[in-house]
């Protein structure tokens, strides 16, 4: 048997709001690990909020974090070609 907090319970519609756009945005965006969490929030939503509302917030913690690890990757590899563009048309336009 497992303790609850012994706060308010969760608002059930803007976590399920949250959830099912967790799921739409993690599948479309890529990151099925996110959606997962939304759907395991969305399974838990009825029986235990307080895990629905813990499963969300984790699943909305990895979105972002997939999300950041994208863009930062995205940076890398556009200055990477761009750095080697310059290294090889260099000698072409000093004239070596």
């Amino acid at each position: 048997m497992t303790s609850q907090p012994s706060g308010p319970l969760p608002d059930r519609s803007s976590l399920q709001t949250s959830a099912i756009i967790l799921i739409v945005v993690g599948f479309l965006c890529g990151g099925t690990i996110p959606a997962i969490f939304g759907i395991i929030s969305l399974v838990q939503l009825d029986s235990d909020p307080f895990t629905a509302q813990k499963m969300n917030k984790v699943g909305w913690i990895i979105f972002w974090v997939m999300l950041a690890l994208l863009i930062l990757f995205a940076i890398v590899y556009v200055l990477f070609f761009v750095v080697m563009l310059g290294a090889f048309t260099l000698p072409f336009m000093t004239g070596g």
